[in-house]
């Protein structure tokens, strides 16, 4: 049996970049034809996972004032052009911002899944340099057992270890991130962790670190505990 002759046109559908008078014509479509359906499904589940992998970008210092230049040059053009300018049809399927960033994607027809995968990650990648800020991120240099690598990347309120050549805790144990104040006891974080086979972990802390002059990591019981049962085997000081 022949393929059914809008078989390409999935890809183009899950990157919201089939022409506008198209959508209709190709949604009615999909009600009756189950290879495009499953087609289209396919290529969907490429597209919801691949932009999480894309990691974050620390920007250049000057993107966000280039960003911001554009902006207010389109807001001055509008105002300029009167208050009928900006009312244009909101596309059903994605916002504009959207549609612009992968429209041209949809000329790439047919766009396999392995196409679709590359071209996602790709916008993935861009957003997330974008979107990542990066001014306010500061790494501080940590210390750890002899031979490793500690770095606590902090950005605004919260922060993330990135560790090397860490060694696992003893049996029966696990690694702990405490938080420290001033003279005050540790407070301990939600944040229990190991060390893959080659020392390596990124371990995000999720409790606010404002206010915190240290982080600090113990080998605690399996588990975790309430306060410190050992001593610091690694730890940064952010002040």
């Amino acid at each position: 049996m022949s393929p059914c002759p809008h078989h390409d046109d999935a890809g183009a559908w899950v990157l919201f970049a089939l022409p506008e008078a198209d959508e209709p014509a190709y949604r009615a479509h999909l009600e009756t034809c189950a290879e495009c359906r499953a087609e289209v499904a396919r290529l969907q589940a490429v597209a919801d996972v691949l932009p999480m992998a894309a990691p974050q970008m620390v920007p250049p210092p000057d993107l966000k004032g280039r960003i911001m230049a554009v902006v207010e040059s389109e807001a001055r053009l509008l105002r300029a052009s009167g208050p009928e300018a900006d009312r244009v049809p909101v596309p059903q399927r994605a916002p504009g911002a959207w549609r612009r960033i992968l429209a041209p994607l949809g000329r790439l027809r047919p766009l396999p899944a392995v196409a679709l995968a590359s071209a996602v990650l790709a916008v993935g990648v861009v957003l997330g340099v974008v979107l990542s800020g990066g001014d306010d991120t500061v790494t501080h240099t940590g210390f750890g057992p002899r031979g490793s690598q500690v770095a606590l990347v902090v950005k605004g309120d919260h922060g993330e270890f990135d560790l090397r050549g860490v060694p696992a805790p003893p049996a029966g144990r696990v690694y702990q991130v405490w938080l420290v104040s001033g003279n005050a006891r540790p407070r301990p974080a939600h944040a229990l962790f190991n060390v893959r086979s080659d020392g390596r972990a990124r371990v995000e802390i999720p409790d606010s670190l404002k206010g915190t002059d240290r982080v600090l990591v113990t080998a605690e019981p399996s588990g975790g505990s309430t306060q410190p049962t050992s001593d610091p085997v690694i730890g940064a000081t952010l002040t």
